[in-house]
């Protein structure tokens, strides 16, 4: 059974299987590499309008489209990953995407020295990340913590953080987050 509502899922397979970035589909349809982003983890509704911008880019049809909505990918290689942020700061971020709704999936390298000092994040969402290589600094809010390889650490909702590595070879963290749903009943 098709669901118009997940047709995000299968605009970034398409977009996918054709080897494109989202900055390479902004470019061919003029709309903005956010609202993609968002169409593709369907936090938001196209028109019928941008779906037929999307379509004639990726040259399928709107039947096609549809077609596809349901699948869920298995399994993404390490060529595959998006990168999210690349080079800046000495820092890639990658992007693992199964197609989940509440959940999320990061790969990021940290390059000795890495991160600019000063640069914070926030989410709205919980985190959980684990080191598999080299040395990670956290500092969150007004505590700083080390991490080693096999170390894990929760970062709740809303907290400021920020990533620095101080060690001597690449550090490289796995992360997951996990969006709050809320049961309306």
């Amino acid at each position: 059974m098709n669901d118009i509502q997940k047709i995000g899922f299968s605009v970034r397979a398409h977009r996918l299987d054709r080897g494109m970035t989202l900055q390479q589909l902004s470019d061919a349809t003029g709309l903005s590499i956010g609202y993609l982003s968002n169409l593709e983890h369907n936090t938001n509704s196209p028109t019928l309008a941008n779906i037929q911008r999307i379509c004639d880019a990726l040259d399928i049809s709107f039947y096609s489209l549809l077609e596809r909505n349901e699948e869920k990918s298995i399994i993404v290689r390490s060529n595959e990953r998006e990168k999210l942020i690349s080079e800046d700061s000495n820092m890639i971020l990658e992007n693992i995407d199964f197609g989940l709704e509440n959940e999320s999936f990061l790969y990021m390298t940290v390059e000795p020295g890495g991160i600019d000092e000063g640069l914070c994040w926030t989410h709205e969402y919980d985190e959980v990340g684990t080191v598999f290589q080299g040395r990670l600094v956290l500092e969150l809010d007004n505590q700083t913590f080390e991490l080693e390889e096999g170390d894990t650490i929760i970062i709740k909702a809303h907290t400021r953080h920020s990533y620095y590595n101080t060690g001597d070879i690449s550090c490289i963290s796995y992360w997951t987050r996990c969006k709050k749903t809320t049961n309306e009943g």
